[in-house]
C-alpha cells in the first residue's frame, strides 16, 4: 500500500484543486475501515462484492494469490457531474502512477 502512503502525503495538492481522492478495494468494511483509519484524507470503499470493480470493468479473474480475481489498479478522473474525464489502466499491475502524475493529468482535464 505504498501507494496510498504517497497520496495521502500529497492531500493538501489534491485539497488545493478541490479534488477528492476515493480509493476502492475488493476488501471487506472492516479491513476497509481500517485501512481508513491509516489514511485519513483518503476515502476508502470496502467494494467485497465488486459491485464498483464490475461496473467499470476492472476485475482480473484468476489473478490473486489463491487464484481468485481481484481488481487491476485502475486510476479514474470524475468530474463534478459524474463523467469519467480520464482513465490510466497500466500494462502491469505492479505499476503504480504517481501522485504528480495524477496531478498533472488532473491539471490537463481541468
Amino acid at each position: 500500500m505504498v501507494e496510498l502512503g504517497q497520496l495521502e502525503k500529497h492531500h493538501a495538492d489534491f485539497e488545493k484543486r478541490n479534488v477528492r481522492v476515493i480509493v476502492s478495494s475488493v476488501e471487506g468494511p472492516e479491513d476497509a475501515k481500517k485501512t481508513q483509519a491509516s489514511y485519513p484524507h483518503l476515502k476508502i470503499i470496502a467494494d467485497e462484492n465488486h459491485s464498483l470493480s464490475d461496473a467499470v470493468a476492472v476485475m482480473s479473474p484468476h489473478s490473486a494469490p489463491d487464484g481468485g480475481p481481484t481488481s487491476a489498479p485502475t486510476t479514474l478522473i470524475v468530474d463534478g457531474t459524474g463523467n469519467v474525464r480520464w482513465v490510466h489502466r497500466p500494462e502491469h499491475v505492479a505499476v503504480r502512477l504517481s501522485p504528480d502524475q495524477v496531478l498533472a493529468e488532473l491539471d490537463k482535464n481541468k
